[in-house]
C-alpha cells in the first residue's frame, strides 16, 4: 500500500490549504481566503512575499560586458587570462590557432603542454572527485533548495527562541523579519555573494551565521536598531583556504561552537567564532563534507560527503563513525528525539533510520533500516507525489515530518511518533502552492508552542506558514 494512502485530498483548482485545525484539513479560496478564518496562532507572524521588484541589479555569473571589445596583441590577452582565469585557461589561449596566429611554436609548444596538463588534471579530478567543480556550481549541485541558482529565495531559517525568521533572496541579501516589527533589516556587504546557508546563534537574539561562496560571516544584528541596513562593520568574515564555497554552517545546540562545511573541503571546520580562529576535523575517504547536522543535546554531529559515505561524530571525543548510503550520496537528514536519525539518498524514494542504539557502540553489523517508503504514485486529483527526496525536517517535538521531492510540487507531511523504540510514520496532510508554484526550500518553526508550523519558500517568491494546531479542548 502506497504511503501517501490515507492522506486527506488535495483542495479544488480555486483553493488552497491554509493550516491543519484538530484533525480538520482546512482550505480556502487561494486569493481572498485567510488563515485567520481558522486560527490565529499565527496572526503575528511576519507577511513575507519576495518578488522580483525588491531584487537589486547585480551581475550575473557569467561574463558580461557592457563594453566594446578591443583588440589587444597575444601576449596582453594570455597575461590577462593568467590574471583573471588561471594557468590552464592561459595555455588554452596560447594554444588556440584563431587566436594566437602570430606564434606557431608557441601554439605548439603551449598544445602538447596543455595535453600533459589535462593528463594530470583527470588524474587528480580521478583522485579527488568533489574538487572538479567550483565555486556556486558546488553549491548549486548540492544545495537542498530547489533552483538555487535561479529562485526567488536560496535559502531560509528561524531563530530557535523569537518568532524571527532569515530569508536569503536571489540578489545574495539576507531580510530579517520579525514579529509585528514595521521594519525588515536587510544584511549585506561585499564578501556575501552566492549564500548557501543560514543559521541562528541560539540563546542570542542577535547573532545569525551566513554560509557563502568566499567563508562564514557572521552577523551581528542589534534586534532594538531601528536600521534597516546595517553595516558591514556588524559582520565578521571567517575565512580559510581550501575551503570555499561553504555549503552549510550550523550553530551547535548550546550556541558556543559554529560548524561549516564545504563541498570542495574534506574537512569540516569548528569555529571559535570570537577568535576568528577554526580546528578542522579531517578524514580523507569520502570527498568534501556537504552538510552537517547536531543531534538534539549536541552529543552527536550527522557529516555527509559528496560520496556515499557519511559520518556520525561523537562530539565528547570527537570520534567518528563512518557509514555508507546505499546507491547514492546523502541528499537529506534531520535528527529526532532520542538521538534517532533519518535520511535519505539521492534519486531513493526511501527515508532510513538510524537509532542511537546503533550509533557508537561498535556493532559491526548495524544497518540503516527503511522506514518509509514513498514511491511516486499519482493522488485521485491527477498530481504527482513522492519519488526521490530533495529535503525533509522534523519539527522540534519530533511529532512531524515533512519531505520535499524532486518531481512533485506538494509537500507531504506525516505524524511520527517513537514508543519503545519503534518510530511509527502516519499520513497527516499536504502543503500545496497556488496555479504554477513549487517549493523552493523549507523548515519548521523552532518556538511555535502550539503544535507545530512549517514555512514553505514557494517559486513565487511567496512564503507561507502552515499551522498543525491542537486545542485544549480537543
Amino acid at each position: 500500500m502506497s504511503a501517501f494512502h490515507g492522506f486527506p485530498e488535495l483542495p479544488g483548482p480555486d483553493e488552497t490549504a491554509f493550516c491543519k485545525l484538530n484533525e480538520v484539513y482546512c482550505c480556502g479560496d487561494s486569493r481572498y481566503g485567510n488563515i485567520s478564518t481558522f486560527t490565529n496562532t499565527t496572526k503575528k507572524h511576519p507577511v513575507i512575499n519576495v518578488t522580483r521588484e525588491i531584487h537589486h541589479h547585480r551581475a550575473t555569473d557569467e561574463n558580461v560586458s557592457m563594453y566594446v571589445d578591443v583588440e589587444d596583441n597575444l601576449l596582453k590577452k594570455i597575461t590577462s587570462v593568467w590574471y583573471k582565469q588561471g594557468f590552464l585557461e592561459a595555455l588554452s589561449v596560447a594554444a588556440d590557432p584563431s587566436v594566437n596566429r602570430e606564434s606557431p611554436v608557441l601554439a605548439l609548444t603551449a598544445s602538447y603542454l596543455l595535453k600533459v596538463a589535462n593528463v594530470f588534471t583527470a588524474f587528480h579530478y580521478f583522485m579527488q572527485p568533489h574538487l572538479k567543480d567550483i565555486g556556486p556550481k558546488i553549491v548549486a549541485n548540492y544545495s537542498k533548495t530547489r533552483n538555487w541558482g535561479s529562485g526567488p529565495i536560496k535559502c531560509l531559517a528561524w531563530h530557535p527562541h523569537t518568532t524571527k525568521i532569515a530569508v536569503a533572496t536571489t540578489d545574495d541579501n539576507i531580510r530579517v523579519y520579525c514579529m509585528e516589527a514595521s521594519f525588515v533589516p536587510m544584511l549585506k556587504c561585499k564578501a556575501q555573494g552566492h549564500v548557501s546557508s543560514l543559521s541562528w546563534r541560539p540563546y542570542s537574539a542577535s547573532e545569525i551565521a551566513v554560509g557563502c561562496e568566499q567563508g562564514v560571516i557572521v552577523w551581528t544584528v542589534d534586534p532594538n536598531s531601528t536600521f534597516t541596513k546595517p553595516s558591514s562593520s556588524n559582520a565578521v568574515v571567517l575565512k580559510q583556504n581550501n575551503h570555499s564555497p561553504v555549503t552549510d554552517v550550523t550553530w551547535s545546540p548550546n550556541g558556543d561552537l559554529l560548524m561549516s562545511c564545504s563541498g570542495a573541503d574534506t574537512s569540516m571546520l569548528i569555529w571559535d567564532v570570537s577568535m576568528e580562529t577554526a580546528v578542522p576535523l579531517r578524514r580523507v575517504a569520502g570527498g568534501g563534507i556537504v552538510f552537517s547536522r547536531w543531534s538534539f543535546g549536541g552529543s552527536k554531529v550527522f557529516a555527509a560527503t559528496s560520496s556515499i559515505i557519511f559520518r556520525v561524530w561523537d562530539t565528547k571525543q570527537w570520534t567518528p563513525e563512518r557509514w555508507c548510503a546505499r546507491g547514492g550520496r546523502v541528499v537529506a537528514a534531520c535528527w529526532g528525539p532520542g538521538d534517532l536519525l533519518l535520511f535519505a539518498a539521492k534519486s531513493e524514494p526511501m527515508v532510513y533510520a538510524l537509532s542511537s542504539t546503533g550509533l557508537m557502540n561498535g556493532a559491526q553489523n548495524m544497518k540503516a533500516l527503511p522506514v518509509l517508503d514513498v514511491t511516486k504514485t499519482e493522488l485521485p486529483s491527477g498530481d504527482p507525489v513522492g519519488g526521490p527526496i530533495l529535503d525533509m525536517c522534523w519539527d522540534p517535538s519530533g511529532r512531524y515530518l515533512a519531505l520535499m521531492f524532486e518531481e512533485s510540487a506538494l509537500v507531504a507531511i506525516f505524524c511520527t511518533t517513537n514508543i519503545m523504540m519503534q518510530l511509527k510514520i502516519t499520513p497527516c496532510c499536504f502543503v500545496c502552492g497556488i496555479e504554477n508554484e513549487v517549493p523552493l526550500t523549507m523548515a519548521f518553526q523552532q518556538n511555535f508552542t502550539d503544535g507545530a508550523c512549517l514555512t514553505v519558500a514557494w517559486s513565487s517568491g511567496r512564503v507561507q506558514h502552515f499551522p498543525i494546531v491542537y486545542t485544549d479542548g480537543y
